[in-house]
């Protein structure tokens, strides 16, 4: 007599040991971004074993991975990225980072870990599956760098991918609630750099050089009023200076100093608005302090937007999956991810999924501290499983 086939549920309930444990070893192996070699192997094995069609190498250590169903149908994309930060770690456990001075300190561990087990899971029941999913390993999202040459490698393309969805884990909800949000979702990303250049001496006579940290001073500080000043007060700016370098000693006045930041927001008029404008701010200051300097912007991703048919669907899936207490909207955060590239050739949603510790104040991303509630996993898990069979047709 056939044995009865568990259900979509019982697959989550089965796996979750080996989903927490295969996100502990990513983060005891955590890679730099366009350095994910680990990882990237890891990845193309399970999914070969799993029985999927694998295609490596792409944007450097991508992966991609298709899973062809029994019956036809739609190609629905999954899209994860794996890589960590150059960030050294606090937490003591067991699976604290092996690699000095590099952390998984946003999650990306997870997301990793995640969109494996969602391959394995579908594999496993190819037979009940129409259509093709498709399984995006995407390196280097942390310097907003690795989706567009993915894009590029054609990983939208053959099979044709007709909507794409994802998630990102946060400490800023609790494990078991997650974040729906149509509209803008998550802020543009785009880092700049000021080099500043004046001329060097010594300290007891500045008045026989050009001080280039005091005209990068004064920069730093009027550029925030450039948000308070020529934006409009309704919308949304960040701009944060998050490294000062200049001089090797205390009694130097060095010939240059170098800043570098970052600028957010979620109107692309006011995004343009502002690069344009930071331009002629810096080189007009150093020359106030008979300095001069060059600005060098670093593009790198538009706001994430999610359409409002598509991520209607993910709310109806999450409020079946998981019970309308665990569902809210949220707001924007003003964090940047360059899954909106993706967004921007196709439909689709990505949402977010709380990790909240149960203990104390959560550590921000990207923080030393930086400490996920692995709860949160199973949650992401059977949401992302119910997002994918559901679109697919399971």
């Amino acid at each position: 007599m056939r044995a009865t086939r568990g259900t979509w549920a019982d697959e989550v309930g089965k796996r979750e040991d080996a989903l927490i444990a295969l996100r502990r070893d990513f983060h005891r192996h955590p890679e730099l971004s366009f350095s994910e070699q680990r990882t990237a192997g890891i990845v193309a094995e399970r999914l070969q074993a799993a029985g999927l069609e694998v295609r490596t190498g792409l944007a450097r250590t991508g992966v991609v991975g298709v899973l062809r169903g029994d019956k036809p149908g739609r190609t629905i994309a999954w899209r994860a990225d794996i890589d960590a930060l150059p960030v050294t770690e606090l937490l003591d456990a067991p699976f604290t980072s092996g690699t000095a001075g590099v952390m998984h300190a946003c999650g990306h561990d997870g997301h990793t870990a995640i969109a494996i087990t969602l391959a394995e899971i579908l594999a496993a029941r190819r037979a009940e599956l129409p259509g093709t999913a498709v399984f995006i390993f995407q390196p280097a999202e942390e310097l907003l760098g690795g989706a567009k040459p993915m894009i590029e490698a054609g990983v939208l393309e053959n099979p044709r991918v007709d909507e794409i969805y994802g998630l990102h884990l946060t400490t800023q909800i609790s494990a078991g609630k997650v974040m729906v949000r149509p509209g803008p979702n998550m802020a543009s990303g785009d880092g700049f750099a000021v080099e500043i250049t004046g001329r060097g001496g010594h300290g007891a006579y500045p008045h026989l050089s050009i001080d280039p940290m005091t005209a990068a001073a004064h920069i730093l500080i009027g550029m925030q009023s450039l948000v308070s000043k020529e934006v409009a007060a309704q919308e949304t700016v960040v701009l944060s200076v998050g490294q000062l370098e200049a001089g090797t000693k205390n009694n130097i006045v060095p010939d240059k100093a170098v800043m570098r930041g970052t600028l957010r927001t979620f109107n692309l008029d006011v995004r343009e608005q502002l690069l344009g404008r930071l331009q002629s701010f810096v080189s007009d200051m150093a020359r106030a302090y008979r300095a001069e300097a060059r600005m060098d912007l670093t593009m790198g991703c538009p706001p994430v937007v999610n359409p409002e048919r598509e991520t209607a669907f993910v709310h109806r899936c999450a409020l079946d999956e998981l019970g309308e207490d665990a569902v809210d909207a949220g707001r924007p955060v003003m964090a940047s991810d360059d899954m909106t590239h993706f967004l921007r050739e196709r439909p689709g949603c990505y949402f977010r999924v709380g990790i909240a510790p149960g203990h104390g104040r959560p550590a921000p991303h990207h923080a030393p501290e930086f400490e996920m509630n692995e709860a949160g996993l199973a949650v992401g898990l059977r949401l992302g499983l119910s997002v994918l069979r559901s679109r697919l047709g399971a």
